[in-house]
């Protein structure tokens, strides 16, 4: 009987996200031909996250809002555990931000054509000038609108709950805008939606925001220490929440080891 309702919950959500996508993207295509970056579409986008989250079942709870500031521009910087991340990140952060996105998702109906209209940077993993390519005007796209920008180092997501390496992309973006990099733990949401399944598990995640990290004292040379900074303190707060979280979505911890 769990089972069933829960493909039931996993369909009815599946229908809500069609709909909403779709209203969605046709109201952010109509104001992003003159405006990606307007007001109008950073509501949807917020909008479109929460609606995703609350029809999931997912609870948000967020830790460490002091450390931001609204009117300053970040690079956002998380570890990447599900589908669900970017929901709660630009769902629950109040900044206004981009995000940079594998190519693949540009090719969903709607969904893609959205996320071209609210100005998303599309990056081909796969293709290295194209990637950098991809930087490059994300900093142009910094300096001109001031707004934030968010993004995975990891580069995909976790396929073992696990954190793992963080590439130099968005610290270089850092580096070369002198802008503070605010690194973001989320716990929880490898659960919600595990890899390579469409089954929904409801429960609780947790978005825990970190004090900014100055960009501006390190430079190419100690650009490593730089990554390694951010990566240890995102880190480091997972494995101390995460066995709360999974407690309180009344579940066993799944099977991530350190």
């Amino acid at each position: 009987m769990k089972r069933i309702l829960g493909l039931l919950h996993s369909a009815v959500f599946a229908l809500l996200l069609v709909v909403i996508t779709i209203i969605g993207a046709i109201i952010v295509m109509a104001v992003g031909m003159v405006r990606p970056y307007s007001p109008v579409n950073q509501w949807v986008m917020k909008t479109w996250s929460r609606l995703v989250l609350l029809f999931a079942g997912v609870n948000v709870e967020v830790q460490g809002l002091e450390h931001v500031q609204p009117n300053q521009s970040y690079i956002i910087v998380g570890n990447h555990q599900s589908h669900f991340d970017i929901p709660v990140v630009v769902g629950y952060l109040p900044l206004k931000m981009t995000i940079i996105s594998k190519k693949e998702l540009f090719k969903i109906p709607f969904f893609g054509w959205g996320m071209k209209a609210a100005g998303v940077l599309k990056v081909d993993r796969s293709n290295r000038h194209q990637a950098i390519a991809t930087l490059k005007e994300a900093e142009r796209i910094l300096r001109k609108h001031h707004i934030s920008l968010l993004a995975f180092p990891e580069g995909t997501r976790s396929r073992d709950g696990k954190i793992h390496r963080f590439k130099k992309g968005p610290f270089m973006v850092a580096l070369q805008t002198g802008l503070p990099v605010l690194p973001v733990t989320l716990v929880g949401t490898y659960e919600i939606l595990p890899p390579k399944t469409l089954n929904l598990n409801p429960g609780r995640v947790k978005m825990v925001i970190h004090p900014p990290v100055d960009s501006t004292q390190f430079d190419l040379n100690s650009r490593d220490a730089f990554i390694e900074t951010v990566k240890s303190t995102i880190e480091k707060t997972f494995w101390e929440e995460y066995e709360r979280i999974s407690q309180s979505n009344r579940r066993q911890p799944s099977p991530i080891a350190r």
